[in-house]
């Protein structure tokens, strides 16, 4: 009995996200490596073993503890490397495959005076998003860090890695299609000028927008999507996904309603379901469905979660949707960003 909010994932719909992305990683003969800290499963992990996947991605140390324990072996932590963990770094190294990234002259010394194992290495490269990585036209950096990639005994250049983020920021699909082929012009000429020195290097893309809408992926060696396990409303939005894709809500007790504003009050706010907001015909964090006996019906027509604070939901809905609502019922909410709202809520959960 759910009590609580609670994420619920639909087996059926994230198995066949899993099943799509894999299908067309194999169609675009591109290495597939999964980035698992929107679901940070071992359960969902198994899922993407029945894909034939054997090589993953997370963000932190500590989840690659976790999914190395389950028996993954080949791992890349997509952040920039923590100077502060490489006694962990070793440790993993020792078990494992294992790929860090490095964006700056500084962090590759400290790698090579502190890493004693065998290590992979990837620079990170900044394609516009402008979170982190070495810009792409920044030339003498970058020859500089392989340099001291090449002369160090522990680590390998295993190429360039980025994350178009700004593909998040595109109004249309082709915004995020002009993005992904600029970024793929930008990290193949750049391994142009490396291929003859280091013939196994290769290019490392990542996001979610990119690789749903592109058909034909092989411009890169490897992807890196993680959301679309789940999708949520941000992708459907960009245009990534159908609603009928999202495989994951939040199912919340409604614990008041209030006839007089046509609004409705859930156990479920930002510490379940983050602050992550969208704005189409105004402001909300999140569309309500109901729970039916073969899942969940579409978005309600005229409701939204309209606001949150640290606990409480508020709802505004319709007069007519209002009267079927009694005190306890659970409702379903679609969350605009389904990576954070499993983060929160990933000991609270239950697949169906």
């Amino acid at each position: 009995m759910i009590t609580r909010p609670t994420l619920v994932i639909n087996e059926d719909i994230c198995r066949a996200n899993i099943r799509g992305m894999a299908k067309k990683a194999n169609f675009s003969r591109v290495i597939f490596r999964p980035h698992f800290k929107t679901h940070q499963s071992l359960q969902i992990a198994d899922w993407f073993r029945d894909q034939g996947v054997d090589r993953i991605t997370v963000s932190s140390a500590e989840m690659a503890i976790k999914f190395a324990k389950a028996g993954w072996n080949d791992i890349t932590i997509a952040f920039p490397a923590n100077i502060r963990e490489t006694d962990t770094y070793n440790k993993l190294a020792e078990k494992l495959e294992l790929n860090l990234l490095t964006d700056s002259i500084e962090a590759t010394e400290a790698l090579v005076s502190n890493l004693n194992t065998d290590t992979g290495i990837f620079i990170e490269i900044d394609t516009g998003y402008g979170r982190s990585g070495v810009h792409y036209a920044n030339e003498e950096m970058i020859r500089k860090i392989v340099h001291i990639i090449d002369h160090a005994p522990k680590l390998s250049f295993k190429g360039f890695l980025t994350h178009s983020g700004n593909t998040y920021y595109a109004t249309n699909t082709g915004q995020i299609e002009d993005i992904y082929n600029k970024t793929i012009a930008e990290l193949r000429s750049l391994k142009d000028k490396y291929i003859n020195t280091h013939p196994a290097i290769i290019i490392s893309v990542g996001d979610t927008p990119s690789c749903s809408l592109i058909d034909d992926l092989s411009g890169a060696n490897e992807i890196r999507p993680g959301n679309f396990v789940y999708y949520d409303l941000m992708q459907y939005y960009l245009g990534s996904c159908k609603l009928s894709d999202i495989s994951v809500s939040v199912a919340c007790p409604v614990t008041g309603i209030y006839p007089d504003r046509n609004e409705i009050v859930i156990y479920g706010g930002a510490v379940h379901l983050s602050k992550e907001f969208l704005e189409q015909d105004g402001r909300f964090f999140g569309l309500v469905v109901n729970y039916t006996d073969d899942g969940r019906s579409s978005p309600l027509p005229d409701t939204r979660l309209i606001s949150i604070s640290q606990e409480h939901g508020i709802i505004r809905t319709s007069p007519e949707f209002l009267k079927t609502v009694k005190h306890g019922d659970l409702l379903g909410i679609l969350p605009v960003h389904s990576c954070l709202t499993a983060n929160l809520l990933k000991d609270q959960m239950i697949i169906v």
